[in-house]
């Protein structure tokens, strides 16, 4: 029987599917093992420490098994059947091990999108690390104090952080160390991949043409990548997602929105939906004005993904 060479990797890119795994050797490609897509339906994710083998005549690597994860970053994701063409929901996790998350939205002309940015924070908050809010473009912003005082009232603590495409990312860089990974979440075109290049110091990431009629990035990036800081630590871009949908983030809902989970604390119905019920503390807060309306409804909406 032939010999099979063991060994470990960390996984540095996915590109349709196809981990990039980084050795002792270098970086190659590798598969997954049947046993452990057939039998037990998973994958890996950039960020991943796999255990692989080689046997021996053959090109490409073979992922047996994912070592434990300590973070994972994920989002709903409508798998279609070939078959009949309907769908089922499944969970897609965009990257893992990481130790922080820079929520990246763009202003340029228009106005901050703050449901889009309440839907990051809870599949951000959901990791269970730091999360970061960078604003970018501010430079073309209309509003700008406007925009920064909306992102701060809905970040829950999280660092808001502002920058131009010409500034130095250098209170960025910060949250880099040796050994630090961090994670970008953001729609297409807000330009991800624009700033991975502003930490690298050169041009690493491919970077689309600006529309001029609202300053917006087209989408660049398809493959999730890690990429290694000159200073230090890694960062991995991801493509942007116009859909961005949730699934299993009851602690990412209650952080984002933790006014409301603090004030449903108090409701008479342990199970209140905070929609008609009597005695429900959240309806009294947004009828004294203490939650704003607004705030409830995108929490509402959110809730009804979280646990479907």
């Amino acid at each position: 029987m032939s010999e099979q060479c063991e060994m470990h990797g960390l996984v540095v890119s996915l590109d349709r599917g196809y981990p990039l795994v980084r050795t002792e050797r270098g970086e190659e490609r590798a598969q997954h093992a049947i046993d452990l897509v057939k039998n037990a339906d998973i994958r890996a994710a950039v960020g991943d420490i796999v255990e692989l083998y080689e046997e021996p005549g053959q090109d490409v690597l073979m992922i047996t098994a994912i070592q434990p994860r300590t973070s994972i970053l994920a989002r709903r994701e409508l798998v279609e059947s070939i078959h009949d063409g309907a769908g089922k929901v499944k969970e897609q996790i965009l990257a893992t091990n990481f130790d922080f998350v820079v929520v990246v939205q763009s202003l340029g002309k228009r106005v901050l999108d703050v449901e889009y940015l309440e839907r990051q924070l809870v599949l951000a908050k959901e990791s269970d690390v730091e999360t970061i809010v960078l604003l970018t473009k501010t430079d073309l912003a209309k509003h700008l104090n406007e925009d920064i005082a909306a992102a701060k009232a809905v970040a829950s603590g999280s660092k808001v952080l502002c920058m131009t495409y010409t500034d130095s990312p250098d209170e960025l860089l910060t949250h880099f160390s040796a050994d630090h990974l961090g994670v970008l979440l953001g729609r297409s075109g807000v330009g991800k991949s624009t700033l991975v290049n502003l930490l690298v110091g050169e041009k690493k990431q491919a970077v689309g043409k600006v529309r001029e009629k609202d300053h917006a990035g087209r989408h660049t990036t398809v493959a999730r990548r890690l990429v290694d800081l000159p200073g230090g630590g890694a960062v991995i871009d991801t493509p942007g997602m116009r859909a961005l949908g949730v699934l299993h983030a009851q602690l990412g809902l209650s952080r984002t929105f933790s006014e409301i989970s603090a004030a449903a604390a108090e409701c008479y119905y342990r199970d209140c939906t905070h929609t008609h019920e009597p005695d429900c503390a959240v309806l009294a807060a947004v009828e004294a004005g203490t939650i704003p309306l607004r705030r409830l409804e995108s929490y509402i909406s959110l809730a009804t993904e979280v646990f479907d």
